[in-house]
């Protein structure tokens, strides 16, 4: 192994290709990181064919070596995460403290808090709270229209300021 954080990335993956070569793997182009790419080729060489590699074919994503510890899609759904697990809890109703206790229930070793739920909360509230531009296309006219008002109302004012002052000073002549 210690050879093998001396290597480069390209040297690392030829090295992972001519060892695949000999065993019937299919070559890569690319692995994920350094790291990746190390620990493939040593469970290459070691005979440890892994049911998935961090690697990518010729453009192909051939399968990851085990990345369990970042995946949670089979913790949590195709597209469900603490966020939207416990938005779903405040929309049935639930209390912060209850939706907290589901979520430590359900997500083992989640570090979320009661202000994690007060967000939840208020982004169920606001969705397009803590989004850039995230004014629909609705709210975006109403304020236009209320800045127009308030533009014409002054320029209104102002032009009577200034028909006042004109007729003010006219008149002593």
């Amino acid at each position: 192994m210690s050879d093998l954080k001396k290597m480069s990335m390209s040297e690392l993956i030829a090295r992972y290709n001519a060892v695949a070569a000999s065993k019937g793997i299919a070559p890569v182009t690319e692995f994920k990181n350094l790291a990746a790419a190390r620990t493939a080729v040593q469970h290459l060489e070691e005979g440890k064919i892994m049911p998935e590699t961090t690697a990518t074919t010729e453009g192909q994503e051939v399968a990851a070596t085990d990345n369990s510890k970042y995946s949670s899609t089979g913790k949590r759904g195709p597209n469900q995460g603490v966020g939207e697990f416990a938005k779903n809890l405040i929309r049935e109703g639930k209390t912060n403290a209850e939706v907290l206790a589901a979520v430590k229930e359900r997500f083992e070793g989640a570090k979320t808090t009661m202000g994690c739920i007060a967000y939840y909360r208020a982004a169920v509230k606001n969705p397009n709270m803590g989004k850039k531009g995230g004014k629909s296309a609705e709210q975006l006219r109403a304020e236009a229209a209320e800045a127009i008002a308030k533009a014409e109302a002054l320029e209104k004012a102002a032009a009577e300021k200034a028909a006042a002052e004109a007729q003010a000073t006219a008149e002593p002549a």
